[in-house]
């Protein structure tokens, strides 16, 4: 694959003050050309960007960081590499870099689909008239072999490295200077827990509203996500939890029906991985089919499921009685936990007690919300130095 830089820049990339009014314009007209253009309904992810993009968004979500008794500056220039898994996800770290007034280069999968390539084209469409966001905003796509690649990593003040875990540790040998700052997002498991007694006693439009919104997150990208929940976890005594996905898994499979996210492909691969798991693991675990949805009930979260599930439909099931049951099982691949049906005092007492896994804990319907703290990373901060001045 040759160097090709997807939107050519017109002028030389300048880095800028961060949190400049100009470049909270031009993510305003991103966002107008996305959610203007009736091709990005047919991607939810799209949709979503657009909304997160708003000035009225972005400005209070940043304003924090815009009152210090320090100098924020930029870094220069920032490497970011593109995961394959959600097209869109590279416009988020790149944006908030570029707010921190750093120039970016953001090099896409050759894998990335249909919501890409209308991204690219509203960012094509948007660069005459900021010629110099553009320039510090640049797309490109190349093997990770190319040497003009590995000229600019090596001139980066840092990168920016999503993707499996074999992937970062690819791109890893690309050699980057001493001073550079490098932050990596491998491949993380997210999980969902659900309160059974609240459950049950949901009434109908509650009830509805929780499927909306465990659809939303687990397959808007059909659980390729890395914080869409990959394992439903059931707090409950045994009679409340059976009595729980009663009610929830028939509803949810309807609707997963009506909206039929899961093509035959992937409702294969589901079944196959559900077998391969089986295969593996130590402890008993039994598959449960309802039409294009293929549950697994395990007794523990064995370490091997966060490298071998592959998602598409397929949801590990874990019935514990307290939450310190957890505790044991929750590893450095753990990242997001949405929930719902909890008291959030039992929850905070219950995090302080988690050492080791999740990065990320939220409301059933906000695993793909994207935020400065990510994987337990702020990027703000990390995008942009501190100037501290004593005199």
């Amino acid at each position: 694959m040759s160097f090709t830089v997807l939107n050519p820049a017109s002028e030389a990339a300048l880095l800028s003050s961060p949190f400049a009014p100009a470049d909270f314009t031009y993510c305003q007209a991103l966002s107008e050309a996305l959610l203007k253009d009736p091709q990005s309904r047919n991607f939810p992810d799209l949709i979503a960007l657009g909304f997160w993009l708003r000035q009225a968004h972005l400005k209070p979500l940043l304003a924090p960081y815009q009152v210090s008794d320090f100098f924020r500056q930029p870094l220069g220039l920032v490497f970011h590499s593109a995961p394959a898994n959600v097209d869109s996800l590279f416009v988020y770290s790149g944006i908030l870099s570029l707010l921190c007034g750093n120039k970016n280069v953001i090099r896409l999968s050759s894998r990335s689909g249909g919501s890409s390539a209308l991204l690219i084209e509203k960012i094509r469409s948007i660069a005459d008239a900021f010629p110099q966001q553009n320039a510090r905003f640049q797309l490109i796509q190349c093997s990770h072999q190319s040497e003009q690649l590995a000229a600019l990593v090596a001139e980066v003040d840092a990168r920016v490295l999503w993707g499996s875990d074999q992937a970062i540790q690819a791109q890893r040998q690309l050699k980057m200077p001493a001073h550079a700052r490098e932050l990596s997002f491998g491949h993380k498991f997210s999980l969902c827990l659900l309160g059974a007694e609240s459950l049950l006693k949901a009434d109908e439009a509650q009830f509805q509203q929780l499927l909306q919104l465990f659809y939303r997150d687990q397959l808007t990208f059909s659980q390729q996500g890395c914080s869409s929940a990959k394992a439903v976890i059931w707090l409950g005594d045994i009679a409340q939890v059976q009595q729980a996905q009663q009610r929830f898994w028939p509803a949810f499979t309807e609707l997963v029906a009506q909206k039929q996210p899961l093509n035959a492909s992937e409702q294969y691969q589901a079944l196959a991985n559900a077998q391969q798991l089986i295969m593996s693991s130590d402890t008993q675990l039994t598959l449960t089919q309802q039409q294009s949805l293929s549950r697994l009930a395990v007794t523990r979260l064995e370490p091997m499921f966060s490298q071998q599930h592959q998602g598409c439909g397929l949801f590990l099931e874990l019935a514990v009685t307290e939450l310190p049951q957890l505790n044991t099982m929750l590893t450095q691949a753990h990242q997001t936990l949405t929930v719902w049906g909890l008291a959030p005092s039992l929850l905070k007492n219950w995090l302080g007690t988690v050492h080791t896994g999740l990065d990320r804990v939220a409301p059933v319907g906000q695993a793909l919300s994207f935020s400065p703290d990510w994987d337990g990373i702020n990027l703000i901060e990390q995008l942009s130095r501190k100037v501290v001045c004593s005199i």
